[in-house]
């Protein structure tokens, strides 16, 4: 069984878009274009159709005028649409259409024949082509007076000719009017199509529009909470280095032993206002596309004793013992982009590692790439907290467990950074057993 919707849109879906100009993107302009080479293509169709059964029977006028009608609506308006002018393309085709069958009625007997019914669907045709409502009008009119004038013959039994074969009048009606309800029928599938079509794309635009403003929300809280955190962080260490500045300004009434156990005070807080400040610098550089990588072949064992032998210190005070197991690896990346990895990671570790923790540090290769792992026996995260692990900012239940501070970055830097140098970090854990995080990125030789 044919199926006639399909057909048409496997028809309309291979014509192509080259005749329309490249710069025409406004889409309800593209819809209106669209439905007229639509109607257009199937209006030809039919054309052509009855103009070769006119042959057929005799019917030469007829052929001639369907034939020529044919060109002139095949043809002109697609010039005009590809000048980027649907308007003009449209009120041609509507014109041919009008004069066609204005014709064709003077010549098959007027009401007699079909063609007087195809010019009283005229109105539809203007309402569906023609976007200026006034031209729209004034044409529907037009023929609402050219229907009522051939109608009315009758009335005073004035007969037009009929210029094809009387005994083929029965198939001509048949086929006329048969023609007539299949053409409206193709015309309603294409109106739906392009109908469809664009609230398909309205709806579309709604919903990138909706999530445009769900992610500027987000940002914009997430922005908020950013500032409110840095506030909060560099006020601590600021109060604190104001605090002993105050106490030293006082020299006579401080011991030296005092003032050395403050300007070490004073040396962390700094440190701490310089962490922060550095995470700005770097969440803003990597959402900016701007965070220089620069790839070199490198060897990666010295860079990981030299951030393991920043953090003895850290690891001697929580009484931690560390297990390094490193293997000499060669790879083409970026040394400071790995010693920011490795420092996020190791410092966690520190810092969420229980006091007596055994802290294990693993490098090695595995097919084509550079992996490590860092371990820590801390609490380890629960299902909530690893959902939100790598998020900017996210509040975790498990806490540092020396009074250490934390930002909320670190995490979420660390993930960018690796996914910029083409790897990828894995965390495995649960609570109670620890957190091991794993790092494999491209050696890239």
């Amino acid at each position: 069984m044919v199926n006639l919707p399909r057909l048409i849109e496997k028809f309309w879906t291979a014509f192509p878009e080259r005749f329309l100009p490249p710069d025409l993107k406004d889409a309800e302009t593209l819809r209106h274009a669209h439905l007229i080479m639509g109607i257009t293509l199937v209006g030809g169709f039919f054309s052509i159709c009855f103009a070769l059964y006119y042959l057929m029977i005799g019917h030469l006028v007829g052929a001639i005028t369907i034939f020529s009608s044919c060109f002139v609506f095949m043809v002109f308006p697609f010039i005009y649409l590809k000048k980027g002018r649907p308007d003009q393309a449209a009120l041609l085709f509507i014109f041919t259409m009008m004069t066609m069958f204005c014709w064709l009625s003077l010549v098959e007997g007027g009401v007699k024949g079909h063609a007087v019914a195809w010019l009283a669907v005229m109105p539809f045709f203007n309402q569906l082509l023609i976007l200026d409502r006034r031209r729209a009008l004034v044409l529907s009119g037009l023929v609402v007076v050219l229907v009522m004038y051939l109608s009315s013959l009758g009335i005073w039994n004035l007969e037009l000719p009929v210029l094809y074969p009387k005994e083929k009048h029965g198939w001509v009606t048949l086929i006329g009017y048969t023609g007539l309800a299949v053409f409206m029928y193709a015309l309603g599938f294409i109106a739906e199509h392009f109908r469809r079509e664009v609230v398909s794309q309205r709806d579309g635009a709604e919903g990138k529009l909706k999530e445009a403003v769900a992610e500027l929300t987000r940002l914009n809280l997430e922005k908020n909470e950013f500032l409110r955190i840095v506030a909060h962080d560099l006020n601590n260490p600021l109060t604190v280095i104001n605090g002993y500045a105050e106490i030293i300004s006082s020299y006579e009434k401080v011991s030296d032993a005092e003032i050395k156990d403050y300007v070490h005070e004073i040396s962390v807080s700094s440190k701490r206002m310089r962490e922060i400040i550095r995470n700005v610098l770097d969440v803003n550089a990597i959402e900016s596309g701007k965070y220089p990588l620069k790839m070199n072949k490198i060897s990666l064992k010295p860079i990981f004793k030299s951030c393991l032998h920043t953090y003895e210190t850290a690891m001697t005070r929580k009484s931690q013992i560390l297990h390094a197991e490193l293997e000499d690896v060669e790879a083409v990346t970026d040394a400071g982009a790995l010693s920011q990895i490795l420092d996020n990671l190791v410092s966690n570790a520190v810092k969420y590692g229980p006091i007596g923790a055994h802290l294990r540090i693993n490098l090695f290769e595995q097919e084509g790439n550079y992996c490590f792992d860092v371990f820590n026996e801390g609490r380890g995260f629960s299902p909530e907290d690893h959902a939100l692990l790598f998020s900017p900012f996210a509040k975790l239940s498990t806490r540092p467990t020396g009074g250490e501070s934390s930002v909320g970055l670190g995490l979420s830097i660390t993930l960018k950074i690796v996914e910029g140098m083409g790897g990828q970090i894995t965390c495995e854990s649960a609570l109670g057993q620890g957190a091991l995080f794993r790092v494999t990125i491209p050696k890239g030789i």
